[in-house]
């Protein structure tokens, strides 16, 4: 009778209310009260499951976990959740003995288990199915659940991981706890909490590795925020909001108003024309940006759900000019600096590490879908970044290379260098076969282009050694290339070209091919820019002659044992200066920086507010 009651309610209300009844699906929700599926909810749990009936190849078992989690929430059969489980757990690796016992493949048509991190996002909708929902299973799915994590708290712990895996190390921490809290084994949380600590006594020495990240900082947020919400222990709760008031710190102290994005350079940004990503769900929660299209299923996205106290991300969001340097890893060289006005944002993340890095950014006032300005050095003629592969997981990515790179920032100045030996036997690349060498620097198509000659131009080529302005709306980034080869052995120079081919995406671009093919060279670019606030055509001429009468580059490559490249710049402005070893993919100095010495992780406007947070967390 209630379930008849229940149907009958929904469809009235839902016929008289329609834009009112996602909010009460909501509540009831929240309430933990049983609530019919709406029709869009249906729709949406309707083809989750014909999906996992069909088990093709590219069936994902996070998509099959939120299907349990969804389906159970919303009440629907015990047929249909017993199928998922069984379809999820022949995912599961439970051949005794193998290295990844308990883990899952991620994609159905995987032999093997490929990407290892597969356990613990599973495990994510897992713990809230488990420890907020679980009396909702049947009896018999109950215990078919209870077994697959007991296996999953197996893999999870199996999974080798550092702590310089910022969101994976987080993830396995938070879900030790919980899975030891689930299945009432203190050893698990213990482990767990063990982790934790680990972290942040690493972080206290070396910063966040994944750090200010469009896509990360808000996986890292659910990791915490689960602590928050299911965790039973206060002093595990505590861990998830020191966790989370890091987090919000770093989120604050880089964010770029004028664009309601994060600025400076990212760690793993799989957007590099935007610069957005999951995070965007933690902004829209907090109401920082516009709130995304709700979702119909909503147990996923209520178990993340946290509004950050003011007192954690103000009045820093109101402070202009901030200087923000921090460091990432333990390597000198491994520090983003990022300069925020209230005008423009630019930023540089010292050296690269990963395939997704955005390494030297600059942002615009404009809306979140305008493009920023952005240096690559790509294998795969995809400036843009729109142009997705298969990875060794499987997952589709636009990624970039990993090159010899440094970069040294005084407030708006930026220098940069980027090199990378493509002959090398274990040459850092993404994808095994190279379709060239390319370098760009991306900008918006609705930014103007001036030559040194003072003449707007289009498109075409470029001179080195010679200043070009981009120019968008009120701001204007300077630039000079001093250095563009095929072969940084050679002293030939390659050219450089002004290309309008991204229309369809809003952008524009400077491009240096360095080579085509397999085998395309030793590719080098150095180049040095300047960005400033030019809001009249009197504004932008005092600019424009300032940088004209920069200072003559100094470049030296020593082709001994080692190709070491020292480039200068000065001295009409703040001298800047990098000294890189190109052979070992070394910084071997960068100077002009603000200082920042070997003990700081970090310094906004040379304060510290993360160091406090570690110290009070590593004394639990």
């Amino acid at each position: 009778m209630m379930n008849l009651y229940n149907k009958m309610s929904s469809s009235l209300l839902h016929r008289l209310f329609p834009r009112y009844w996602l909010g009460c699906a909501l509540l009831l929700s929240t309430l933990g009260l049983q609530s019919a599926p709406t029709p869009e909810q249906q729709k949406s749990l309707d083809k989750m499951y014909a999906a996992i009936v069909r088990a093709d190849d590219h069936l994902d078992a996070r998509s099959e976990m939120r299907y349990i989690l969804e389906a159970a929430v919303l009440g629907e059969p015990d047929a249909k959740i017993a199928k998922a489980l069984q379809m999820l757990r022949t995912q599961q690796e439970l051949r005794p003995g193998n290295k990844n016992f308990g883990n899952f493949r991620w994609y159905r048509g995987q032999s093997e288990v490929n990407d290892r991190n597969a356990v613990e996002f599973v495990c994510q909708n897992a713990l809230v199915l488990g420890l907020q929902y679980g009396s909702k299973l049947s009896g018999e799915n109950a215990q078919a659940f209870h077994a697959l994590m007991v296996d999953a708290a197996q893999g999870c712990r199996q999974q080798p991981v550092k702590p310089s895996y910022t969101n994976i190390f987080l993830m396995k921490s938070c879900n030790l706890i919980l899975l030891g809290q689930f299945l009432k084994d203190p050893t698990l949380t213990q482990e767990g909490r063990t982790h934790l600590q680990e972290w942040f006594a690493w972080t206290k020495q070396n910063g966040i590795t994944e750090y200010n990240s469009t896509t990360y900082t808000g996986v890292d947020m659910d990791c915490a925020i689960q602590l928050v919400r299911l965790a039973t222990d206060p002093a595990d709760q505590q861990a998830g909001k020191t966790l989370l008031q890091l987090f919000w710190t770093e989120v604050v102290m880089n964010w770029f108003e004028p664009a309601k994005r994060l600025g400076g350079s990212h760690s793993r940004d799989y957007n590099f024309l935007l610069g957005i990503g999951a995070t965007d769900l933690h902004l829209s929660n907090a109401g920082w940006i516009p709130s995304l299209n709700p979702e119909a299923l909503t147990a996923e996205g209520q178990s993340r759900v946290f509004a950050p106290p003011t007192t954690w991300t103000s009045p820093l969001r109101e402070t202009y000019p901030r200087e923000v340097i921090q460091r990432w890893s333990p390597n000198s060289a491994e520090i983003a600096t990022n300069w925020i006005t209230e005008n423009f944002c630019v930023g540089t993340c010292g050296t690269s590490k990963a395939y997704d890095d955005k390494v030297f950014a600059v942002q615009f006032p404009g809306t979140r879908r305008d493009p920023m300005l952005y240096f690559t050095m790509e294998s795969r003629n995809d400036p843009y970044g729109i142009i997705k592969e298969p990875d060794s997981g499987g997952h589709s990515k636009a990624l970039h290379l990993r090159p010899s790179l440094a970069t040294v920032q005084y407030q708006n100045q930026v220098m940069l260098v980027a090199a990378d030996d493509t002959e090398k036997p274990k040459h850092l690349r993404p994808f095994p076969v190279l379709k060239g060498l390319w370098s760009h620097l991306v900008f918006p198509s609705a930014a103007e282009v001036y030559v040194n000659d003072d003449t707007k131009i289009e498109s075409g080529e470029l001179k080195l050694n010679l200043p070009f302005f981009i120019r968008m709306g009120n701001v204007t980034v300077a630039v000079r290339i001093d250095q563009a080869q095929h072969d940084w052995l050679a002293e030939t120079s390659l050219p450089i070209r002004l290309i309008r081919d991204g229309d369809a995406v809003k952008a524009a671009r400077i491009t240096i091919e360095h080579g085509v093919g397999a085998h395309p060279g030793k590719g080098l670019i150095a180049l040095y820019t300047e960005t400033k606030f030019t809001p009249t055509p009197e504004a932008f001429r005092e600019f424009y002659n300032h940088f004209k009468k920069l200072g003559d580059t100094k470049m030296t490559i020593k082709r001994e044992t080692a190709v070491t490249l020292d480039y200068q710049v000065g001295p009409t402005t703040h001298p800047l200066s990098l000294q890189l070893d190109l052979t070992n993919n070394k910084v071997l100095q960068a100077n002009g920086a603000t200082p920042f010495s070997e003990k700081q992780i970090l310094s906004v406007n040379g304060q510290d507010p993360w160091s406090p947070l570690l110290a009070e967390a590593l004394k639990r």
